[in-house]
């Protein structure tokens, strides 16, 4: 078996094309899907996330006290000793520094988990990409397969009308003809529809339908670890963002902090020279309601923390499975490849065997065209499994985070 891979893997390579794809064509296609709206909308979250981190750390917006004291509705004036003033003040809150950092990193924290997302979903768009530019090279291939296999059906017709001029009792073989024709036909047509909507995909994902060589896709390496996985690199992010909240309903237990000047004007008047008095205040917050206010908040970020790590370890066993039969299907596509070009070479020699009997009078070309049917049947289930096991192998690989991420 692992012969046949080998043989496998150097047949899709000749499928492929022997010149490498052009890595500065295929490196600007990538470039338009890291613009791409899907991955933008993202970027743009994390961006906002990151200005509500700063936006966190900043004092609330100072008040302006000014206005009249003791002012006399019967005689108002600013001239007596005691009873009226003008005052003009300011007051500013200063809430728990712990607890504006705490929410601070919370912001932050969802930035970085909308970062990760943004790159998963690149990665998922290049491995459509990829997926989407082998079936459309599928497609093209099993389209001027089913057009070779009609010639093929119009070549035994004319064989079948030569024999029924001859007197040979071949009628019915008609009815069948045109019975496996109208399939073909039939094929053909969904095909083209297929065609259609692949590039029409192709145009969603990068404003045209590339013409580039499929490029290659490595068969990356796994050995089941689910921490090298974004869906699972993404719940344990949503982990750590529970955890900031704990974090913030913790802080919330520390005193809020502010302070008031308000300085006073007093005018001269009769008995008084005028003077001028300074008021200076300072307030701190106690957690006096704890029990019915952060205590509580405290017990449900507690709660939404371990609901995280539990959906974490969910994602991660599901994943596990989910990867691990990918990797299965993407190994059988390979080994069905195999299997394939093996049935390709038997049936060639026995194709070039029929050309040398019909050749030779021992057989009639009614064989040898059954025979060449047979070759295209297998060359389509060939594409077939070329295909799937390159658009597998690009879905898996989109799974797997990235180098750059693996140490955060």
């Amino acid at each position: 078996m692992e012969t046949k891979r080998l043989w496998a893997i150097a047949g899709l390579t000749a499928a492929l094309g022997a010149t490498p794809a052009n890595a500065e064509t295929l490196e600007s296609y990538t470039q338009r899907l890291a613009e791409h709206p899907q991955v933008a909308k993202i970027l743009e979250q994390s961006t906002r996330f990151k200005e509500l981190s700063d936006g966190e750390m900043g004092l609330p917006d100072p008040q302006i006290i000014f206005g009249a004291e003791n002012v006399p509705i019967n005689n108002p004036a600013f001239d007596r000793f005691l009873p009226t003033s003008k005052v003009l003040g300011i007051q500013q809150q200063i809430p728990s520094y712990s607890l504006r950092k705490a929410r601070s990193d919370k912001q932050g924290r969802l930035a970085k988990r909308q970062s990760l997302v943004a790159d998963y979903t690149r990665k998922r768009l290049e491995s459509i990409l990829i997926a989407q530019l082998t079936e459309l090279d599928k497609v093209k291939t099993l389209e001027g397969l089913a057009r070779e296999q009609l010639e093929l059906y119009r070549s035994m017709e004319e064989d079948m009308q030569g024999q029924l001029e001859a007197g040979s009792p071949v009628y019915g073989r008609f009815s069948e003809i045109d019975v496996d024709r109208a399939g073909v036909e039939q094929h053909l047509n969904d095909l083209k529809a297929e065609h259609v909507a692949i590039e029409e995909e192709l145009v969603r994902l990068v404003g045209e339908v590339p013409s580039i060589p499929l490029p290659s896709v490595p068969e990356v390496t796994w050995n089941r670890d689910g921490t090298v996985l974004y869906p699972v690199r993404i719940a344990a992010e949503d982990v750590q963002v529970a955890t900031k909240d704990v974090d913030v309903a913790d802080a919330a237990f520390g005193p809020t902090y502010g302070v008031q000047a308000i300085y006073k004007q007093r005018e001269s008047g009769r008995g008084f020279s005028g003077d001028d008095w300074l008021s200076v205040q300072a307030t701190v917050s106690i957690p006096l309601w704890a029990t019915s206010n952060q205590k509580p908040k405290l017990r449900a970020a507690q709660a939404e923390r371990r609901s995280a790590k539990y959906a974490y370890e969910d994602v991660r066993r599901e994943w596990v499975g989910r990867m691990a039969t990918l990797r299965a299907e993407r190994d059988v596509a390979l080994d069905n490849i195999a299997l394939l070009q093996e049935k390709a070479s038997a049936l060639q020699e026995k194709t070039e065997a029929a050309e040398r009997d019909y050749e030779s009078g021992n057989t009639s070309l009614e064989s040898v065209l059954e025979t060449q049917i047979d070759a295209l049947t297998i060359a389509a289930q060939l594409a077939e499994q070329k295909s799937r096991h390159i658009r597998l192998s690009a879905q898996f690989n989109s799974h797997i985070v990235e180098r750059r991420h693996e140490s955060d």
